[in-house]
């Protein structure tokens, strides 16, 4: 039997860019396999017509950040 993968609720572009601001783009681009200027683009200027594949990688990248204590 084979599992799914749950899709995670997608966020906002409001929201990736706030989270895109203290990350290492070359980490999540390598995470994501999203370029590096597509997300250099998303979090450094007013864009607003991101495509929803790109939200959905980054959404799914956001949900399974962990943050340890």
């Amino acid at each position: 039997m084979t599992q799914q993968k749950q899709p995670s609720q997608l966020l906002t572009i409001e929201q990736v860019k706030q989270k895109l601001q203290d990350r290492r783009l070359e980490v999540v681009a390598l995470a994501t396999g999203l370029h590096y200027n597509t997300l250099r683009y998303i979090r450094d200027t007013k864009q607003t017509n991101v495509q929803y594949a790109t939200l959905q990688k980054l959404s799914d990248y956001f949900a399974c950040d962990c943050v340890c204590d």
